[in-house]
């Protein structure tokens, strides 16, 4: 890809990712920050154990908007992150999934929190569950 290209590429995503934040409301002040309803936090995750459900979550990671700011390998440096300055978490750290529930994290997907917007009219609940059961994966290696 050439220099031009990749940094056209790099504006419109910077673009399209500013532009869903202005639509869904991304909050600014982390004391505002959607918390997970309890009895969507204790939600099971419906595909956990289910043996492609790793690769599966994969796929969806590596194809939807997951990598621009989580990073490829899941270290929380995609390019995105990095150009506007976002706090991610590095999902191959275990301890930083501990502090949640699958529950959450599907809130999360599902919802947004903080700048990153919600997902859950673009993916399906399976789906969301699936790049819960990859980036659990990402913790264990």
């Amino acid at each position: 890809m050439s220099p031009n290209t990749a940094r056209i590429w790099k504006t419109a995503s910077i673009i399209c990712i500013l532009a869903a934040c202005g639509l869904t409301g991304c909050r600014k002040n982390p004391a505002t920050e959607l918390k997970a309803p309890p009895q969507q936090a204790t939600l099971q995750n419906p595909t956990a154990g289910n043996p492609g459900a790793i690769a599966d979550g994969q796929k969806l990671y590596a194809t939807g908007d997951c990598a621009i700011c989580h990073g490829k390998d899941g270290d929380g440096k995609g390019v995105l992150a990095k150009d506007i300055s976002m706090n991610t978490h590095d999902w191959r750290d275990a301890t930083s999934l501990a502090s949640f529930t699958d529950g959450e994290l599907f809130n999360i997907l599902a919802n947004g929190k903080g700048r990153m917007p919600g997902y859950g009219k673009k993916e399906s609940p399976d789906q969301m569950w699936l790049l819960i059961d990859y980036i659990r994966s990402l913790g264990k290696k």
